[in-house]
């Protein structure tokens, strides 16, 4: 065999040598992506998006609550003899359809209902089924004193289209709830500083008839709603003693609660959770707390229902 051979012979073996190589670090790379596909990014349910599945299964909601609302309030202002206008929320068998001889007044005059609660109760096929509470201010005639009602409301979405399965149903409101304790236990002396700057700020920030500037931090967020007539602070309570001697940027939180008078000369009581600084040796107020001042480790105190 010639040179030329033989070096031919040995340049295709170094080829095959490298080939053989680059094989199998493509292989040795194709099953670690397989097995971080399988493993660690396992594929999703028939491949189907989550995030495009909880998106769907929230308009859902969103779509049952409006129509159950919707329908709520269509069953409370459409007189009997009528009832046969409310196919275009639920199908109106012989059982619910009244007599053309019944009362043509609407069974109540209500405010706008409202969603309370919207709970996913299963499927149906290809239907699916939610519970939705809805609540609404009522009142038998116009000038009568209304109340709260609560009514339970069976909806199916079916290829995105909502339809009650049956009539509504009044039930229970959740009750009055429980008290959480405000931990404001430490009255401001009306001649102190914080309390002449919380006073100042209040009365400036709803009439808006003094500049704001003078009794909040600079760069605050804050600006003058205004619309009132006069706004006094009656009572004001701080979660800690104000310290005698306190240093740049103390900051107190105070419970301020404020009678304000609308343009109308009617009083209405107002309250104020405030975050007072110190800034250079003067108490100003640094922004207006979400809520008031309250301890994790106090129980909240069931309310009694009163009495309808």
């Amino acid at each position: 065999m010639s040179k030329t051979w033989r070096r031919r012979l040995v340049r295709v073996g170094g080829y095959a040598r490298r080939a053989g190589t680059a094989a199998l670090v493509l292989a040795a790379v194709c099953g670690w992506a397989a097995a971080v596909k399988v493993f660690v990014l396992p594929q999703h349910p028939d491949g189907v998006d989550m995030a495009v599945i909880a998106s769907r299964v929230d308009n859902q909601r969103a779509a049952a609550g409006d129509f159950a609302a919707d329908f709520v309030a269509a069953v409370l202002t459409t007189p009997a003899r009528q009832r046969a206008s409310l196919q275009r929320y639920v199908t109106v068998t012989p059982d619910t359809a009244e007599p053309q001889d019944v009362s043509s007044l609407a069974p109540a005059v209500i405010s706008a209902p409202r969603v309370w609660s919207v709970v996913a109760a299963g499927a149906v096929g290809e239907a699916n089924v939610f519970s939705v509470t809805v609540s609404v201010q009522e009142r038998p005639y116009a000038s009568a004193a209304s109340s709260g009602a609560f009514y339970r409301v069976p909806v199916s979405i079916w290829h995105y289209r909502p339809r009650a399965l049956d009539m509504p149903a009044r039930i229970n409101g959740p009750g009055p709830g429980a008290d959480v304790a405000v931990t404001t236990d430490h009255p401001l002396d009306a001649h102190s500083e914080i309390y002449s700057v919380i006073s100042g700020f209040i009365s400036s920030y709803l009439t808006a008839a003094a500049p704001l500037d003078r009794y909040v931090l600079a760069g605050s967020w804050l600006t003058a709603v205004g619309g009132y007539r006069s706004a006094v602070v009656t009572t004001a309570e701080t979660d800690s003693e104000v310290p005698e001697h306190p240093g740049p940027g103390t900051v107190v939180h105070v419970r301020t609660q404020v009678t304000a008078q609308t343009p109308q000369f009617a009083a209405v009581t107002l309250s104020y959770p405030l975050a007072v600084e110190n800034s250079g040796g003067t108490w100003m107020v640094a922004d207006i707390d979400l809520i008031p001042p309250t301890t994790s480790g106090t129980q909240p105190a069931p309310v009694t229902a009163s009495p309808r």
